[in-house]
């Protein structure tokens, strides 16, 4: 699969199908505009409260905008996830010290957070982020990965410079 940052909440996940996340869900040919459960093409998608999970190829993805700290029953709901898209810096995303603690719930192997990139605040927020977790800032262009490529002793952040043009 590959992951790449379109900039803002944005991403696109391609696979066996191509899922757009963020402002706009959609699921191959499928817009998707209200809460639920989708499937098409052996990837599953559900919406629902603010959050997106993405099954497919044996993994799962979940993005969050705008996160806060889960309830017991929520972390439960949210346990086996491989990928966490997740809002840091503050402004229209989490809080650095909120995405932290969420993160460290759900305990992912893959950290990608999302940020404004066009706003100081979002940059500094991004960078507030990355001291906490201990990361350089060296971005790539898109994550590609397979099951066997998920980290196994510890989290890794990956951070993924948006893309510079529009579409994929």
């Amino acid at each position: 699969m590959i992951i790449t940052y379109q900039g803002q909440e944005n991403f696109t996940i391609k696979t066996k199908q191509t899922i757009k996340i963020g402002q706009r869900i959609a699921l191959g040919g499928l817009e998707i505009t209200t809460p639920g459960e989708y499937e098409s093409g052996g990837v599953q998608l559900e919406v629902h409260d603010g959050i997106i999970e993405v099954f497919c190829e044996k993994m799962t993805i979940c993005w969050l905008k705008k996160a806060k700290v889960l309830s017991d029953e929520e972390v439960e709901k949210l346990d086996g996830i491989n990928i966490l898209i997740i809002g840091v810096g503050g402004g229209e995303f989490s809080e650095t010290k909120t995405a932290i603690d969420v993160i460290n719930q759900i305990e992912p192997q893959i950290v990608i957070p999302m940020y404004s990139q066009n706003s100081p605040a979002g940059k500094a927020g991004l960078e507030s982020f990355l001291k906490e977790e201990g990361v350089a800032n060296e971005g790539l262009p898109q994550l590609k990965i397979s099951l066997n490529e998920l980290p196994q002793e510890e989290r890794k952040v990956i951070v993924l410079n948006p893309a510079t043009q529009s579409g994929e």
